[in-house]
């Protein structure tokens, strides 16, 4: 009798021993898929950031009074030469509709356009783009805003991964203060 009680006993633990290693498989492979949808989402995001960072920091390049033509919320229009070859161009970013090629319903594109020829639509799961402008002495400037009192410009990106896991979409939030050089600071 001892011996079957040892037998069950040795079974009965064995098996919840079992079932522990199968749990914590599983937790780890769902972790990897959150960290491996999160990991790209902050990718995305750099790459947006970088892309206009770039942009923004050149605004005024080469040119001769208000360098800003639009600023909005969701929108700006800007002067600046682009590359040192001495022709300012016009760049004009807006944030676009939602997408329906990704299953993250809120993935909207984000487009930048270059002298009303060339429009670049960058999609990295961008789900929120947001401008604030601030004057001189980094006050916040109300919209709508004066153009010419536009001296430094808050993006706020928000980039969600473009597929799911179970229900839940890896979201990174990334905030840029630009000072361009070459509006008057």
């Amino acid at each position: 009798m001892a011996i079957w009680l040892d037998i069950i006993g040795s079974f009965v633990f064995g098996s919840l021993l079992v079932l522990n290693v199968l749990r914590l498989n599983s937790d780890m492979t769902a972790q990897t898929y959150r960290s491996t949808l999160t990991y790209a989402a902050q990718n995305g995001a750099i790459g947006l950031a970088e892309i206009v960072e770039d942009d923004l920091r050149k605004i005024g390049y080469g040119v001769a009074g208000t360098p800003v033509t639009l600023a909005d919320s969701s929108q700006i229009r800007f002067l600046a030469d682009l590359t040192p070859y001495g022709s300012v161009d016009t760049l004009y970013y807006h944030f676009g509709n939602q997408v329906s090629s990704t299953p993250n319903p809120n993935d909207r594109p984000l487009y930048r356009t270059r002298n009303s020829t060339s429009t670049d639509t960058l999609r990295l799961g961008l789900t929120r783009f947001a401008l604030s402008y601030f004057n001189a002495s980094g006050d916040s400037l109300a919209l709508p805003v004066t153009l010419d009192a536009v001296r430094q410009i808050r993006v706020d990106l928000t980039v969600e991964s473009t597929a799911p896991y179970d229900t839940t979409y890896a979201r990174t939030f990334m905030q840029l203060r630009v000072w361009p050089k070459n509006m008057g600071l």
